[in-house]
């Protein structure tokens, strides 16, 4: 990759922890997913199953952490050592006056801090505006792709056919056959009498089976319908 093609784009921790959780949720899923059914456990009422999303997205957050502090994602942020109020509170950590300049946050920086709210402090300072190159984070973390699932043997072949069922489809569509207009059997066998099957000509016995088989039962009795009538014979 050359340097004009280089993503420089930066995230900030909040991104790259979202992004980190997005994927680990779809594959931890996904496993879950394929993983036989476990047994339901008899919760009580006040002891209700967690929604596993929670501890994925735990396992997500430790996963960011360990990579910063192995070193293998490198992260910035503006440094402070000024803790003009003393010990913080809430959501305050008690640093001020942090750089206005991003500097590299060190593995053992990572290591000797904790990270609460996307600030990662220590006893003596502190780094607010955590960010990280983003093409390093999907680098370990790509965007999660669904496996394709191979299709059964065979299930996603054409469905079998042969020449003589491909001619007789072909006789019902060149005829309009449907269950009300069959059509003259005569026709149909002088029509498959004219045709090739794999080079050969189409033989009288089989011209007429198949005449025959693209048609009701029904239509091969021919003659008048029976009306059924009352029964006009004496009964003595």
């Amino acid at each position: 990759m050359s340097l004009q093609s280089l993503d420089r784009t930066q995230w900030s921790y909040a991104e790259a922890l979202a992004h980190v959780e997005t994927v680990t949720v779809a594959r931890r899923a996904a496993e879950a997913a394929k993983a036989p059914p476990k047994p339901v456990p008899a919760h009580n009422h006040w002891n209700p199953p967690q929604d596993p999303k929670i501890a994925w997205k735990a396992e997500a957050e430790n996963e960011l952490l360990v990579a910063l502090r192995d070193g293998d994602l490198i992260a910035q942020g503006r440094y402070t050592e000024d803790r003009p109020n003393g010990w913080g509170y809430g959501a305050s950590s008690g640093f001020g006056l942090h750089s206005g300049y991003h500097t590299s946050i060190r593995p053992e920086q990572w290591r000797e801090g904790q990270c609460h709210l996307g600030r990662l402090a220590a006893r003596d300072w502190e780094f607010i505006d955590i960010r990280m190159p983003r093409f390093l984070v999907k680098a370990i973390w790509p965007d999660y792709v669904p496996e394709v699932v191979s299709p059964a043997e065979g299930a996603g072949a054409a469905p079998y056919t042969t020449p003589y069922l491909e001619l007789m489809q072909a006789a019902i569509a060149k005829f309009g056959i449907t269950a009300e207009t069959q059509g003259k059997k005569d026709c149909l066998v002088d029509w498959f009498l004219e045709q090739q099957i794999e080079g050969e000509p189409v033989s009288n016995k089989l011209a007429d089976a198949m005449a025959t088989l693209i048609r009701l039962p029904s239509a091969q009795r021919g003659g008048a319908k029976r009306v059924m009538g009352p029964d006009l014979r004496q009964t003595g």
